[in-house]
């Protein structure tokens, strides 16, 4: 190439920042547009919802809760070059409670963690994510705090609990089968069929509550808010109620599917179906339908009312707004759902870290599973070499990525 003629070549990355970088006013200009926009709809959503009797105030120096705990589930899969190395944990965190209120006992688990070797299977995600999930509700229903919260709702353990089960679709057979047996036994001694009862134990427990960092949640919006009127709003349930709440303000506890559309989409038809190879099938289904019955909004062709409530809590003027979710006795004992609230505000200890301080220490340790994994990769690998002298075997060790 001769000197002075331009170059064909861009100067990655310092080029690919720079566009990213000159688009940033164009995109905080949209973000203004999309919530200048809302400010008046959401005043008049809120005064409707006043009008309605649906927002409450926290009676001041209400008495909190003894004790509270949350847990959180991570996984991670290696793919190595000759087989996947999985990795599935579960921790629970106590947060600050009084003296008087139920610790850790020596019968509980504070953690779960299970790890095996499959061949490359694209149903192994599957099996790892539902594993993780029933660690996670496993500690929960195992704990004797008086609240425990979930991490996320409820219905998203039960989806990836239906997929782990209904992976035939993505080919699970003998080896697949065979691992969540593996996993069931080691980890509770249990077997297949008995999955319905680690559900039920988490669906029935009114000490178990869910806390959802995301949600795109409309149903406050699209039930008593559209039928009051009020129109425009674009944004979901929780960015609302965090926009219009004062500190201290929740709404009142309503049972999920508040709305057709919420009803059609999740909980009319919530489900759980085994497709595996197993001589248990057709019982265990049968089980799993009823475990999750009592939080569904229909049975068979009848409409009724879900035993799971949520609510909407924003503890400080400055802060978000929280979607709780609940069971039906917690949410109609006034006294005491305040008091849970109270607990969970009692829990959010610093501006930076904006969720209930266990909730927030259990994601980052259910995070640093990968450090675990590691640790296992290398002494998998160091076994093998030590044991085999075939350059074949140990090349198949190696990650089928460069690191």
């Amino acid at each position: 190439m001769s000197t002075g003629e331009p170059t064909p070549y861009a100067h990655l990355p310092e080029d690919l920042i720079q566009q990213m970088l000159e688009a940033v006013p164009r995109t905080v200009e949209k973000m203004e547009t999309m919530l200048g926009a809302q400010d008046e709809p959401i005043q008049a959503g809120i005064s409707a919802l006043r009008n309605k009797d649906i927002i409450c105030k926290l009676k001041p120096q209400t008495p909190s809760i003894n004790s509270l705990m949350a847990a959180d589930g991570g996984q991670v899969i290696e793919r190595m070059s000759g087989m996947d190395l999985l990795l599935a944990v579960a921790v629970g965190v106590e947060g600050l409670h009084n003296k008087e209120g139920d610790g850790w006992k020596a019968n509980c688990n504070q953690y779960e963690q299970w790890q095996t070797v499959m061949p490359h299977d694209e149903a192994t995600p599957r099996l790892c994510q539902g594993a993780m999930f029933l660690m996670e509700i496993g500690v929960l229903a195992g704990a004797t705090h008086e609240i425990r919260i979930m991490d996320g709702a409820h219905f998203t353990p039960l989806l990836k609990i239906n997929s782990m089960l209904s992976a035939k679709e993505e080919h699970a057979g003998e080896e697949y089968v065979a691992a969540l047996r593996g996993f069931l036994r080691e980890t509770y001694r249990k077997i297949i069929p008995d999955i319905p009862d680690i559900i039920s134990n988490a669906l029935n427990d009114p000490g178990i509550i869910a806390m959802a960092k995301y949600s795109s949640s409309r149903d406050v919006l699209d039930s008593h808010v559209r039928s009051a009127g009020v129109n425009g709003i674009t944004l979901d349930d929780k960015t609302f109620f965090a926009l219009g709440l004062d500190s201290d303000e929740y709404t009142r506890p309503m049972s999920v599917g508040q709305s057709e559309e919420e009803r059609r989409k999740i909980w009319n038809d919530l489900h759980i179906i085994c497709n595996l190879e197993i001589k248990e099938k057709e019982d265990l289904n049968k089980h799993l339908e009823e475990a999750i019955n009592p939080i569904r909004t229909k049975n068979g062709k009848e409409q009724k009312e879900s035993d799971l409530f949520f609510t909407y809590f924003k503890p400080y003027a400055n802060g978000p707004a929280y979607r709780i979710e609940c069971k039906r006795s917690l949410a109609t004992d006034a006294e005491r759902f305040e008091s849970v609230l109270a607990g969970i505000k009692q829990q959010i200890i610093y501006p930076d870290i904006r969720e209930p301080f266990p909730q927030y220490l259990a994601d980052l340790m259910a995070k640093s599973v990968s450090g675990g994994l590691h640790a296992l990769q290398d002494a998998v690998r160091l076994s093998l070499v030590r044991e085999s002298t075939s350059t074949d075997r140990v090349d198949l060790l190696f990650s089928y990525r460069s690191r």
